[in-house]
């Protein structure tokens, strides 16, 4: 079959403006969806960086009412203290305004509610009682910093340089801070005493270890901003600052672990550097929040005069090409015209007048219009060859060993030759046309006959080994084969049929005799012969493969650490199941089984394809379980594809190292039998999605681990096992295979699974097996 006549006869019933229209569409099409997609795809990351943008507005807001608390707490023990709680009272108040036009987009109603809440609480106290509600206010504001980060976008910022920033002013500053403030608190509160107690060293070393280590990843992070930044001036604008700021954090680092170590308390110099730090770091926050609003509106503009260049460059493509594309149209107009104009002149009867057609165009219309030139100068020739070939033509009909005939739409002879005369057994022409007035109810034995020659007439216009029963003059019947087509005017109305007859009786007297004889034999053979060839060679196949791929009781053996024993036998039907049991050049083993959906030799392919894709990949050292199935996953699905094939299977890949067993992928439930009697059941539902379904699968897969001890069973299975219907078609069930396992789980692995197949064997009796039987049986030695 040629593939491109479906496209051809598509063209060939089109007039031209509708060509240009279809493959206009099916050109644009395309170009019109990915410029769509595109401009999506930028618009998405616009409001992205928006989003971000929002978050930064609501953390300046946020930013004040905590460094107003964590002063609140340090006032507590600092009596000169001029901190007025309405500060705290007034920094809400400002956050109530952006929280109010910004809490639908965040999220933020119900925590800044309780922010709220315990805000009046604090103001109705005294401050120098507040250090319980003050920490729960932190607490409070932490979280709803956390809220706009999550729901902004900011922690799931794509850009390195903006992403450290984001770090800085959403955890690593309110962590240094929150630090400063308690080491402040306790300073303050032991400033009078002169010495630390236990507790206080203990809890002054942990903040000074914590202010390092914060430090460090603070310095560590905006380095990496720095360096990553494409236009490189975060450094010169930060960097001065960020110098200052780990400067103080180092030197409180030192003090306290001095005063730590001769049991005395900072020096009020000391605690002031304390403060003062602290309120550095709220203008570095600012800061570098402002920074941060920068570049993600530098990234928005980008995103903006990115789409409108590629938007101006496609529009611009799509004028040229319409362009170009209106100009052919209007070359193929004209020779179309032209040629319209010199075919109307050869219909009406002046072909021996015409004159040759010149276009200036040198593709393949300038071809067709010199043929149709020589066309019309054939024409011409024929028309006077044509006067002379009619006297031989005539010869021809009069003397044809066929007969040849004309007749009527009516059903009339028109004109008849010689030799239809004495088929039909008439004396003369004349007789036959004048005897035999209507065809339908005259010649045809079959009454209906006549109408099945004009209805394919009009369907095909010809009729090719048209055989029908007729009457002769003598009412004797003979059988005719006839050749005939329908002859029409100018204006496509049917004029007469014209054609020939042959006399085939003794051919289907010999046809008949013979089918009858051999109809019945030729058909059944054939559908014996095919049935056989057809289920011999696939079952025979695909046991074949099934049987090869298994590992081998040798191999198994090998491994010391486990006693396993497998079983496969396939179905009347042959199936996909799939198990094997890999060992990995460090020691590490990897079993794997699974089900493909459906039975036949298509599944057996693709349960090959899974082993060996899984080999592959253990070859290529690929050992994260995620990678190995989505990997495994896409190569399937490729394939399955390109077969045009609606199969998937469900995959259960487990790894064993050091008496740990590694679950990935989706399948039914693993049995484990402890050696104390208990029976676990791990389901794998959440583990996995069906290979072969989806290209992308990485987002549904998930790994469990499960410790084995000595005499532990592990039992793998398929469907094939508890699904497996006795003669009253009930199933074998997991809850049968459990009590199974652990009645005879003191025995070897072998033993198991000999003793789960009499049992299953037993209950499905008489029962024809629908789906084949896979077990697998592991005991930790």
């Amino acid at each position: 079959m040629n593939p491109l006549k479906p496209a051809t006869t598509l063209m060939n019933n089109l007039k031209y403006p509708q060509k240009f229209l279809v493959i206009s569409l099916i050109f644009s099409l395309p170009m019109v969806l990915m410029l769509y997609l595109l401009v999506t795809e930028i618009n998405s990351r616009v409001e992205f960086a928006r989003k971000e943008i929002i978050g930064n507005q609501y953390l300046r807001s946020l930013n004040q009412v905590w460094k107003y608390t964590l002063q609140g707490k340090v006032a507590i023990q600092d009596k000169d203290s001029n901190f007025n709680q309405s500060q705290i009272a007034e920094s809400l108040k400002n956050l109530e305004s952006v929280n109010q036009s910004l809490e639908s987009k965040l999220q933020t109603t119900e925590i800044y509610r309780e922010l709220t809440d315990v805000t009046k609480t604090l103001s109705k106290i005294d401050n120098s009682q507040n250090a319980f509600i003050y920490q729960i206010q932190i607490n409070t504001i932490k979280k709803l910093r956390s809220q706009v980060g999550d729901t902004s976008n900011l922690i799931l910022d794509p850009d390195l340089d903006t992403y450290y920033l984001m770090d800085t002013t959403l955890l690593r500053l309110p962590a240094i801070q929150q630090i400063l403030t308690e080491i402040e608190f306790i300073t303050r509160e032991t400033s009078n005493r002169g010495f630390l107690t236990a507790s206080e060293e203990s809890r002054l070393n942990q903040l000074s270890a914590l202010l390092k280590e914060q430090s460090q990843t603070l310095n560590t992070n905006l380095n990496n901003s720095f360096k990553n930044n494409p236009a490189n001036n975060l450094s010169p604008k930060l960097g001065a600052d960020l110098g200052k700021l780990l400067d103080n954090f180092k030197q409180i680092s030192q003090d306290l672990d001095q005063a730590v170590a001769k049991n005395k308390t900072l020096s009020f110099t000391g605690i002031d550097i304390i403060k003062n730090s602290n309120q550095e770091s709220f203008k570095f926050a600012d800061k570098t929040l402002d920074q941060l609003d920068i570049l993600l509106n530098y990234r928005i503009n980008s995103f903006i005069h990115k789409q409108i260049l590629i938007s101006l460059f496609v529009v611009t493509i799509l004028l040229v090409v319409a362009y170009l594309f209106v100009g052919f149209y209007q070359s193929v107009m004209q020779t179309v015209r032209c040629l319209d104009v010199a075919a109307k002149r050869m219909t009406n009867g002046n072909a021996g007048n015409l004159e040759t057609i010149s276009l200036d165009t040198k593709d393949e219309l300038g071809t067709v219009v010199e043929a149709f030139n020589r066309i019309a100068v054939a024409l011409v020739e024929a028309i006077n060859s044509a006067r002379s070939s009619e006297v031989k033509y005539r010869s021809i009909f009069e003397n044809a060993i066929e007969g040849i005939f004309q007749t009527s739409p009516q059903g009339e002879y028109v004109s008849v030759n010689p030799s239809l005369v004495k088929m039909y057994g008439y004396d003369s022409a004349d007789e036959l046309i004048s005897t035999c007035t209507n065809v339908e109810h005259q010649l045809y034995v079959d009454p209906h006959r006549r109408q099945d020659f004009v209805n394919l007439m009009a369907k095909n216009n010809q009729v090719i080994k048209f055989e029908s029963e007729i009457y002769r003059k003598d009412r004797s019947t003979i059988w005719i084969s006839e050749d005939a087509r329908a002859v029409k005017n100018e204006q496509g109305e049917l004029l007469y049929y014209e054609g020939s007859v042959r006399d085939i009786s003794d051919r289907k007297a010999a046809e008949k005799s013979l089918q009858k004889a051999n109809l019945s034999i030729i058909l059944l053979n054939e559908q014996l012969k095919a049935e056989n060839m057809r289920m011999s060679a696939e079952l025979s196949i695909s046991r074949r493969l099934q049987q090869m791929i298994l590992p081998r009781d040798e191999e198994l053996k090998q491994i010391k650490e486990l006693d396993i024993s497998g079983y496969m036998e396939p179905a009347t039907e042959v199936g996909g199941d799939y198990y094997d049991i890999l060992v990995e050049d460090g020691g590490k083993i990897k079993i794997g089984i699974g089900d493909v959906t459906g039975h036949g030799l298509e599944s057996s392919v693709l349960m090959i394809m899974v082993q060996t894709a899984v080999r592959t990949l253990l070859v290529n050292n690929e050992t994260d379980p995620i990678r190995f199935l989505n990997t495994l996953n896409r190569t399937i699905y490729d394939n399955a594809q390109r077969m045009e094939s609606g199969k998937n299977l469900t995959l259960s890949l487990i790894d064993y190292e050091c008496g740990k067993f590694t679950i990935s992928g989706q399948h039914e439930e693993m049995i484990i039998v402890r050696a104390t009697g208990e029976v676990e059941r791990i389901d794998t539902i959440d583990l996995g999605f069906p290979i072969g379904l989806e290209p992308h699968i990485g987002d549904f897969i998930n790994k469990t681990e499960v410790e084995l001890n000595e005499n532990d069973v592990v039992v793998l299975y398929t469907d094939g096992v508890t699904e497996a219907e006795d003669m009253e078609k009930e199933q074998y069930g997991i809850d049968r295979l459990c009590t199974v396992v652990l009645e005879h789980s003191h025995l070897s692995a072998n033993d198991i699974r000999q003793a789960v197949i009499d049992n299953l064997r037993s209950h499905i009796g008489e029962q024809q097996v629908f789906d084949d039987i896979t077990l697998l049986v592991i005991k930790q030695k």
